[in-house]
């Protein structure tokens, strides 16, 4: 699969960079925007697999409890 998109849209970011600060917008607000595009585009491209199928077959087995006492023994002590 050719990258050439990702290089067009980093040179749009650098460029972004370059040329928003002399119309005002502050490095900050173009941050705080890339922040907030980031969430929709990582759902977009495939970034919001949170666990599944992979994340329990690696997951170790739950620990066994400790056998409670019967009613006799408790008698008993």
């Amino acid at each position: 699969m050719k990258r050439s998109w990702l290089w067009l849209g980093a040179g749009v970011v650098v460029l972004a960079f370059l040329y928003l600060p002399t119309l005002g917008v502050s490095v900050g607000q173009i941050l705080g925007f890339l922040l907030v595009l980031a969430c929709p585009l990582m759902h977009f491209l495939g970034g919001h697999r949170h666990g599944g199928a992979d994340a329990k077959a690696s997951a170790p087995p739950p620990a066994e409890s400790a056998p409670r006492p019967s009613v006799s023994d408790r008698d008993q002590a």
